[in-house]
């Protein structure tokens, strides 16, 4: 058989708006025995062969999600039609299962009259089922009607089921004809009733509900305006094609996971209308795929301690916290969030998201997050690994800072082996490189709420280290350490703190800036080091303390110290060569530079300093 175009793009737009089918949660053996049996029927159409028929497709692949080694064992089974009549024979326990079965064998037959042997077929089951006359004649005009998009007839349909008192509802007869719409109300008495409870089209939740062990909840091509709020103990959760409003601000957040409960939500438009969170979890599994959440308030969109949360192809926008995590902010369990996108979403810390150490985050955008302390997209609580990247930003701030781990021990980190920071880093403990140990720290922002103690090696080379409401009066200790490199990098006291301690530790600094440092020198005390075209600013204890060494094309400006307000430089091998010093002024003595009678003094320029 030939199909049009037109046909075929018609029948990819109803695949993919069908909702399950009503009988979509009963066994897979009873479904594979169901699916059997119109497979059965479907081998008597004249006009179209089995694997041509798109409501025989429909059925399998989509209401019944039937999976290959399930459609062929049906296959199978539909070979020896007594067993399969039997079968359902035994298990046809409702009228509702009855009268969908006629429903799906009307549905998948000629389009036009039915063939003898289809007629027959249905006589023959019809009589095995005890199926009234009159209730299958209504069925046929109802499959009749939806196949010719008649929507009035359907409804008249519909009415005259009911007043034959057919165990049917618009829900259900939802699936062969799928523009029928009416509003229900969900109510704890009937997932109490049913255990298992499936919402088409338009509901409304204008009570508080509890999905306690073994019930389910399931939203298929609803939508759905929730005044309460569902809680999960043990229950779960489906949503699939749906709409979800929030109406209320009753509760703080919409869906609630208690006790080893789960949340699925697939291809959901999630609309919280500022009135407080999406889904709370302290407890079970939560897997958000495709979905949109936006216009969450009063903490984060998803905040998470449970078990297991999956988010995926998910977009987060105008998600807004007073504390951490404007769209997700997860404090345990196993969390991946992959291929998502956050837009306006702010918050205190992390923006968009507030995780914790072995998290994984990846290949996710960015764009127009805020965070008032630090973490503009992600702020990490401890070491961020490979779980975290492919992360993209734009207009995001603070700049420079968008993903931002949070290093915190009560007694300090030892570091004895080699360790590199190259994410921007909150250090709120004291980092003590032993002898053996070698701390790398390279295109990153540094916040130090503790000073660095190193005895071993340390290189910092692209980034922005700063004092944050440090008590130490430097940022960083040398205690004879075996050897310091700073590279096109800044240091910055924040006019508080001072710069470098070296105690007996040599040290070399490349293209680098000094500034806003107060309580202690830029460098203070270093052993033959190597300063080349460096910038110092606004040292308020001095610039440079060394033991001879080179200090060479550096610029000083609005230095101030005791004396040698720039460089104080002992020792007989010094050199000082190529720097220009400007407003450096020494409170006592050696104006901007003061060094030892053997230290060299070349090419230099001063302005406005004292001599």
């Amino acid at each position: 058989m030939i199909i049009g175009n037109q046909k075929k793009l018609y029948y990819k737009k109803k695949s993919w708006l069908t909702p399950k089918h009503p009988l979509y949660f009963e066994s897979e053996e009873f479904k594979m025995y169901y699916a059997a049996a119109v497979m059965i029927h479907a081998a008597m159409n004249p006009q179209v062969p089995p694997e041509q028929n798109y409501e025989l497709d429909r059925l399998v692949h989509r209401g019944l999600e039937l999976r290959a080694e399930q459609m062929a064992l049906a296959l199978k089974k539909s070979a020896n039609p007594s067993e399969v009549l039997g079968y359902l024979c035994d298990h046809m326990d409702s009228d509702e299962k009855r009268y969908l079965l006629m429903l799906d064998l009307y549905n998948i037959s000629s389009e036009d009259d039915p063939s003898e042997k289809e007629q027959e077929n249905i006589r023959l089951v019809m009589h095995m089922l005890e199926i009234p006359e009159k209730a299958s004649r209504l069925l046929a005009h109802f499959i009749q009607a939806a196949g010719q998009e008649k929507d009035e007839q359907c409804r008249r349909i519909y009415q005259q089921m009911t007043e034959a008192k057919m165990e049917l509802s618009l829900m259900e007869l939802k699936y062969y004809r799928m523009t029928l719409y009416e509003t229900s109300l969900c109510a704890q008495k009937d997932l109490d009733k049913a255990g298992k409870l499936r919402l088409v089209d338009r509901c409304e939740i204008r009570e508080d509900i509890v999905l306690r062990d073994g019930m389910v909840l399931r939203l298929d091509h609803a939508v759905v305006r929730i005044y309460g709020n569902i809680s999960i103990e043990g229950g779960t959760l489906i949503a699939e094609n749906s709409k979800l409003i929030r109406k209320s601000d009753s509760h703080r957040a919409c869906v609630n996971i208690r006790r080893a409960g789960k949340v699925i939500m697939e291809q959901c438009d999630i609309d919280c209308r500022n009135y407080g969170m999406f889904l709370r979890a302290q407890d079970g599994e939560a897997v958000i795929r495709g979905s949109e959440i936006y216009h969450t308030t009063r903490g984060a969109a998803v905040r998470f301690w449970g078990k297991t949360l999956e988010l995926t192809g998910t977009v987060f926008h105008h998600c807004y916290s007073r504390e951490n995590g404007g769209a997700v902010m997860a404090r345990d369990g196993k969390v991946t969030i992959r291929q998502c996108r956050f837009w306006h979403c702010e918050a205190v810390r992390g923006g968009a998201v507030y995780i914790r150490q072995s998290m994984e985050i990846r290949d996710c955008f960015f764009k127009k997050c805020y965070a008032s302390e630090y973490g503009a997209a992600v702020f990490c609580i401890g070491w961020i690994g490979d779980g975290v990247s492919g992360l993209r930003y734009q207009e995001c701030f603070p700049e420079r800072t968008e993903t931002i781990q949070y290093i915190i021990a009560p007694r300090g980190l030892e570091i004895s082996g080699e360790c590199e920071i190259g994410i921007h880093t909150i250090v709120d403990c004291e980092l003590q490189v032993q002898p053996q140990g070698t701390l790398r720290i390279h295109d990153a922002v540094v916040y130090l709420r503790y000073p660095i103690r190193c005895r071993g090696y340390l290189e910092i080379e692209k980034s922005f280290v700063r004092a944050d409401d440090m008590e130490a009066n430097d940022m960083i200790i040398l205690e004879h350490a075996r050897g310091c490199t700073v590279k096109e990098s800044r240091l910055d006291g924040m006019g508080r703190k001072g710069g470098i301690f070296a105690t007996g530790s040599r040290m070399e600094a490349y293209r680098s800036v000094f500034c806003n440092m107060r309580g202690g020198r830029a460098i203070f005390n270093a052993y033959f080091p190597q300063i080349t075209q460096c910038i110092f600013n606004y040292c308020q204890n001095g610039g440079v303390h060394c033991q001879s060494g080179v200090v060479e094309g550096c610029l000083f400006v609005n230095c101030r110290g005791k004396s040698g307000a720039a460089v104080t430089m002992l020792g007989k091998k010094g050199m000082i060569n190529n720097c220009r010093f400007v407003r450096c002024i020494s409170d006592i003595s050696g104006g901007a530079v003061d060094k030892a009678v053997g230290s060299q003094l070349e090419n230099c320029e001063f302005q406005d300093c004292t001599q």
